[in-house]
């Protein structure tokens, strides 16, 4: 890279490929305050009077490094503060969630900053939040992969943007990020875990990247290169298979298709085609072998047949007809669990709760999953519960009604109630998952305000690197 002009045209020009920075968007950067997104800060801003860009800052405490974590929070809130850049701090007991999750560190960890980073970005209106992902992270993705096995969508490594994720930096190389930093002098924080080796991404990095780049010195850039076209054959495949369901039909659960049109289907495009139809009913993964059973279904020469497949999936040949039906998970009791500060909370049946005190933005959403609450109303300690008798709830703008009685009006399977949590106080219920915030808790723009999110226990993710 020859100069920091030369570097912000690249990145513009891949933004723009992947429509990810238009005019008079408000971007959220992800700012660790190592040197990857300090750089990333530095192209933003200097994007900005050009895009009309809203630029912020947020920055994710994970509690796992002692003195070295406080010390990049310090650094990104100074240097913030220094040069007029909001920036939302953040942080949580990522070691303690985990054994709560029974998950990995470095999984969970992802997940907790995530959440923090989308529910900031809401919070603040901002239509992106921007990573500094770059080429050498993507190639070290790609390697993982094949290390743990894949199909072509994990070869088409992290995707350029996802929702509101963008990562402007994917197809730029460490070495020009480095020179960039150099040359505009900018102040950057080192995280020592990255040099411990008993990560797999580590080892990559630091024992088989430079192998790489010895046998090509433009190992990153090409591979880049190289995944631009694989992206555009797994987009073609996938939209051959979306042709593919054309006639398919969904009520509700079930979905129906023609098995003799999937059967003629090539087979990389009958694959997708029933990975699509999955993901049509929520189930985003798959394993091979019970893909290629409803594959054999399909293609069989008797007309009737039936095969039950894992959590849930039933998959029925009658004549011509192939329908996939996914039956609604057991609803497993849970025990109820008192909160006595903000935080997250994982229930015994896998839901999550989390709370934070944020001021209440200018339009808050107040939905059946997320809402704002008036900090000065709600009083700790609370409890997160199953339904009672007598639980009661005025929704926004609707009448008071028993929570029985909502959940019938609203259509909520009789088998999910008992397993949706119910927030409380000692003053009554604040929110019921699958339903909304009780109206005279709301808080209104500018207060002080918690922020309370319920997630559903996490079941199969897409077949996609969250890094």
């Amino acid at each position: 890279m020859k100069n920091p002009t030369e570097l912000l045209s690249q990145v513009i020009a891949f933004a723009d490929q992947h429509h990810m920075l238009p005019p008079g968007t408000t971007v959220l950067c992800a700012l660790s305050g190592g040197g990857d997104s300090m750089a990333l800060l530095s192209l933003l801003l200097d994007l900005a009077p050009e895009r009309q860009l809203t630029v912020l800052a947020a920055h994710y405490n994970h509690q796992l490094r002692g003195e070295e974590a406080q010390r990049d929070e310090a650094f990104v809130a100074g240097y913030c503060r220094d040069r007029g850049i909001p920036c939302i701090l953040g942080r949580g007991d990522v070691a303690g969630e985990a054994r709560r999750r029974k998950q990995g560190i470095e999984e969970t960890a992802r997940a907790m900053r995530y959440d923090f980073l989308l529910e900031t970005a809401k919070a603040q209106g901002a239509q992106a939040v921007a990573t500094a992902h770059n080429a050498d992270d993507n190639g070290e993705t790609i390697l993982l992969h094949l290390v743990r096995g894949t199909g072509l969508d994990g070869l088409t490594g992290i995707p350029p943007r996802r929702g509101f994720l963008i990562r402007p930096l994917l197809t730029t190389p460490r070495q020009a990020i480095d020179a960039y930093l150099t040359r505009r002098n900018i102040p950057h924080v080192e995280d020592s875990s990255n040099q411990d080796l008993s990560y797999a991404r580590n080892r990559i990095r630091q024992e088989v990247m430079p192998v790489l780049r010895g046998l090509n010195p433009a190992f990153s850039s090409t591979l880049a290169a190289s995944l631009s076209h694989l992206r555009e054959d797994r987009d073609y495949l996938d939209q051959l298979a979306e042709e593919a369901l054309g006639e398919a039909t969904q009520e509700g659960p079930c979905l129906s298709l023609s098995a003799q049109t999937l059967a003629s289907l090539p087979r990389p495009v009958a694959v997708r085609a029933v990975k699509h139809a999955l993901a049509r009913l929520g189930r985003h993964q798959i394993a091979a072998v019970h893909l290629q059973a409803i594959l054999d279904l399909a293609g069989q020469s008797h007309p009737s047949a039936r095969l039950s497949l894992p959590r849930g999936l039933e998959a029925a040949r009658t004549y011509d007809a192939l329908r996939l039906t996914l039956s609604p998970p057991e609803c497993p009791a849970f025990s109820p669990l008192t909160l006595r500060e903000e935080g997250t909370c994982v229930l015994s049946h896998g839901w999550t709760l989390t709370l934070r005190q944020l001021p209440c933005p200018p339009a808050p959403a107040q939905g059946p999953w997320a809402c704002w609450l008036s900090r000065s109303a709600v009083t700790f300690p609370l409890t997160v519960r199953p339904r009672q008798t007598g639980d009661r709830l005025r929704l926004p703008g609707r009448p008071e009604k028993p929570l029985k009685k909502w959940y019938i009006d609203e259509k909520i399977p009789r088998q999910l109630r008992d397993s949706l949590p119910v927030l409380t106080d000692s003053r009554g219920l604040l929110a019921a998952a699958g339903l909304g915030p009780q109206e005279s808790r709301l808080a209104v723009p500018g207060e002080p305000a918690l922020s309370l999110r319920i997630t559903p226990p996490k079941q199969e993710p897409k077949n996609e690197e969250r890094t």
